[in-house]
């Protein structure tokens, strides 16, 4: 899925037929006549029947990857138990014959996240490398679920995503902005051969429409062509205007949508010189804007705007709202709701423009040391992931993967891949609680990351840099 680009710096109801059946009319004149008598007669012998009880799931101890394995990738498993025998087979659903035996280890309480958490085995399969679907056996705890062994698995979930993305319903602009954003970033990184360029440009069309004519701001919610019509419309008649825009557009918003559009002009100037240009004229116009209200702006979707434009442009302007953003304490910043720092310092990293040879540095000395630091904490650690995984959500994780997948393809070292590839066993089953966090939610009240298209387009990063 790789590509070197110039931007790389260094992701039933069941059909039921009823025949033979009496009409529905006859059937509904059954319901209701039960009877004190036709109650009596029935002959109970003196015991009441117990429904109280509940079924209860039966859970395989063997705890795997659901979404499967890569051929060459690392492959482990877990069990838990106790004083359980050393040996683990991997069975072929194909004809249930044995294809590799191994041998467990038990992990000691130091490497747990959860001490209290009882025994827990891991056994290594990685040497095994051939294709098909499989289970697991151990004498003491039975068979696993199937799991699959593929170079197509992610491939396959890559595009579910971006299919999910394409045809989500996109009510808040700066859901669509930053979800255009990261497709962008991913075919900037590895490549363009999942990238559906057609949607990235329809998204670019649906986001000028929303710009306010004469302000070039955007609405904080996508707004329907008659809406749209009818504010183009009172801008001309002012005096009989029933919709108040200022209480509609978002300055956050538009400063992240001059990015976008700046980001558009970069990948696709080449390829679309006459709209880009016209892309490029909006995105100007819309950061003239902000930049008089930048105290009102969320500053890292001030300095992704400003990163994309200096790249695209090689403007001065830009460069010093860079500058400005420098000297914004940490603790002062304000953040908006979708982080943009990272898609603004890897803008500015492979700007062809004059850059501050020390700041380089120093952004990539940042990522370097948090891509080392995520991969020390998870060395150690039940299922090879970060120990406080539990206490944090599913944003920070995904966006802790998407700086080892940049580091990882930057540095083109093979450790930070193996990190981000156990954290991506860790969401698709490989957990204490056996849960598929794609198709599940990993916190009570949360929602599934299939399900949330902001998640979807980190997604779309991470599963880009393969497993």
């Amino acid at each position: 899925m790789r590509r070197v680009t110039t931007a790389v710096i260094m992701l039933a109801a069941c059909c039921m037929t009823l025949t033979g059946c009496e009409p529905v009319d006859t059937i509904m004149s059954y319901v209701g006549r039960e009877t004190a008598e036709s109650v009596a007669d029935i002959a109970t012998l003196g015991f009441v029947p117990d429904f109280s009880y509940e079924y209860e799931p039966q859970i395989p101890a063997v705890i795997t990857d659901s979404v499967g394995y890569s051929l060459s990738g690392r492959k482990v498993i877990y069990i838990e138990g106790t004083d359980l025998a050393k040996d683990f087979e991997i069975i072929s659903t194909r004809d249930d014959s044995s294809v590799y035996k191994g041998k467990l280890r038990k992990i000691s309480a130091d490497e747990q996240e959860n001490k209290d958490a009882g025994s827990l085995y891991v056994g290594d399969f990685t040497e095994f490398a051939k294709e098909g679907t499989y289970r697991v056996f151990q004498e003491n705890v039975g068979y696993s679920d199937e799991f699959v062994i593929n170079n197509d698995s992610y491939s396959r979930l890559f595009k579910e995503c971006y299919d999910k993305i394409e045809a989500a319903q996109y009510v808040k602009s700066d859901t669509l902005i930053y979800t255009l954003a990261n497709l962008m970033f991913t075919k900037e990184i590895f490549g363009d051969e999942y990238t559906d360029d057609s949607f990235i440009k329809a998204g670019i069309e649906a986001l000028i429409s929303q710009q306010h004519p004469r302000l070039g701001v955007i609405y904080e919610e996508l707004l329907d062509d008659d809406t749209l019509a009818t504010i183009s419309e009172e801008l001309r008649n002012p005096a009989s205007a029933t919709i108040n825009t200022e209480d509609m557009i978002s300055l956050s918003a538009t400063a992240e949508f001059a990015g976008v559009l700046a980001q558009y002009c970069y990948n696709y100037r080449e390829e679309d010189p006459a709209f880009t240009a016209e892309v490029l004229r909006a995105a100007g116009k819309a950061y003239n804007y902000v930049e008089r209200y930048r105290e009102d702006v969320c500053a890292d979707s001030l300095y992704y705007a400003a990163g994309e434009l200096y790249r695209t442009t090689g403007q001065f302007k830009y460069r010093n709202a860079i500058v400005l953003y420098d000297n914004i304490a940490e603790e002062d910043r304000k953040k908006s709701d979708h982080d943009y720092t990272m898609l603004a310092d890897v803008a500015y990293l492979s700007s062809a423009y004059k850059t501050d040879y020390v700041r380089c540095q120093s952004l990539m000395q940042y990522y370097r040391n948090k891509a080392a630091g995520i991969s020390e904490s998870a060395t150690r650690q039940t299922f090879y992931v970060q120990s406080d995984i539990d206490k944090v959500d599913e944003d920070e994780i995904l966006y802790n993967m998407m700086t080892l997948g940049l580091v990882s393809y930057v540095l083109s070292g093979r450790e930070y891949a193996i990190v981000q590839s156990n954290y991506l066993h860790y969401l698709f089953g490989l957990n204490r609680d056996r849960v598929n966090y794609y198709l599940s939610p990993m916190r009570e009240g949360g929602i599934p990351i299939s399900e949330d298209i902001v998640q979807l387009s980190k997604m779309i990063f991470i599963l880009g840099n393969g497993e």
